[in-house]
């Protein structure tokens, strides 16, 4: 359960940023929606964009993997709300791609 569960967080993230990377190829950085992503993008670039999202993603699962001893139901939703994160900026690029 805890590894399917880990892997859906990095499954949702990945198809996250691949949508990202043709996103912004085809309809340029204009096109995302996040602001927080944009402004590393225009700083730093990929490179540091792609550090942040590995770190939000592991930050995610050593909090799941932490708080689940003590608390499982709280560490399910965090779990849970970064898989609706990772899965809703991947629906929302594909969403402009296809725009």
């Amino acid at each position: 359960m805890t590894a399917t569960a880990i892997g859906l967080l990095i499954l949702a993230h990945v198809a996250d940023y691949m949508t990202f990377v043709v996103m912004i190829t085809q309809r340029g950085l204009g096109a995302e929606l996040n602001p927080l992503v944009t402004k590393i993008f225009e700083d730093w670039g990929l490179e540091l964009l792609t550090v942040a999202k590995f770190a939000a993603v592991l930050l995610v699962a050593s909090v799941f993997l932490v708080v689940g001893r003590q608390r499982p139901k709280v560490a399910a939703g965090v779990l849970a709300f970064g898989v609706f994160i990772g899965a809703l900026g991947a629906a929302s690029n594909v969403a402009t791609i296809q725009a």
